[in-house]
């Protein structure tokens, strides 16, 4: 079934503003009380999702079997920039994102308090997640989130200090948190004043984050982690450019087979912008190279 093909794209609507198709509302003769109207929206399920946490998680769980396993992975996959410009342990700014702060202290005992590094994160991922992957499918979903979290870590590695060890899914995770920035903007109309509050709650969050990391940079603040706020900064403006452009965006119609719903397709697919996810992913690479050649000269 081929989707009917807008005028102009929603995103690129020249003054007089035209009406988004998420604005448009079924017409009903004059007098009429306005009735609800189910949406339908083709969705997956969050698969991608689960298996990162999983992911995630496992790592974890084998890092807690010793001390001295939790400590060999942590210094084999933690993003660190001489290693990774000096060395070419390219393989650290994908490792990163799996790891992260051990269950064990300074002395080789069990501290539970560590794992608020790797619940915090895993929380968003699964609260936020779940309903990004299923609105953006597998593979758009896990474009933003690996490349995403990749720009997190290129800019951890870039800006972060030659002697920083930076672990987890943060970046990764704000650029999902952009991605539903995006999304939420994309389908304002819609969205209404629940939207409204959401990207309102979305830019809080953010700002909270940044302060914590701040705070946390500053001697004697009490914190046992120090928040890589670069690898947040990094993620988080990853994730709002490639969602800005290959994000979906409904267009609202008739449903063929059932007159009283509507249905929302995408008329923004994903295979219409590989080429700039392969731009972008370029990108990435140079940025990589020119902190080797920095950190060489």
């Amino acid at each position: 079934m081929n989707d009917p093909q807008p005028d102009k794209h929603p995103l690129e609507q020249a003054q007089p503003r035209k009406q988004h198709p998420l604005e448009q509302q079924p017409v009903r003769p004059a007098g009429e009380p306005r009735q609800r109207v189910n949406l339908r929206i083709p969705s997956v399920s969050p698969t991608v999702t689960y298996v990162l946490i999983a992911i995630n998680v496992i790592v974890f769980l084998i890092r807690a079997f010793s001390p001295r396993i939790d400590e060999q992975l942590f210094l084999w996959g933690a993003n660190h920039a001489s290693d990774i410009f000096l060395k070419g342990e390219y393989y650290r700014l994908l490792a990163s994102m799996f790891l992260h702060a051990g269950i064990f202290n300074e002395y080789g005992n069990y501290s539970l308090g560590y794992s608020v590094h790797l619940i915090f994160n895993m929380y968003i991922l699964y609260a936020v997640g779940v309903s990004m992957e299923r609105l953006f499918g597998h593979t758009r979903f896990l474009i933003i989130y690996l490349l995403g979290g990749l720009a997190g870590s290129v800019a951890s590695a870039l800006f972060g200090g030659d002697n920083a060890y930076s672990v987890g899914a943060s970046g990764a995770v704000f650029a999902i948190l952009g991605a539903e920035f995006v999304y939420l903007w994309h389908h304002r109309q819609l969205m209404g004043a629940a939207g409204r509050e959401r990207r309102r709650t979305l830019i809080v969050l953010a700002i909270i984050n940044f302060a914590g990391g701040l705070i946390s940079q500053i001697p004697g603040s009490g914190s046992d982690l120090l928040i890589d706020n670069w690898g947040h900064a990094g993620g988080l403006v990853g994730g709002l450019i490639l969602t800005w452009v290959i994000s979906p965006i409904l267009n609202l119609r008739r449903h063929p087979d059932h007159p009283d719903e509507l249905l929302g397709e995408d008329i923004n697919p994903l295979r219409k912008h590989y080429w700039f996810v392969s731009i972008y992913a370029t990108v990435l690479v140079v940025l990589t190279f020119v902190g080797v050649y920095l950190a060489r000269r």
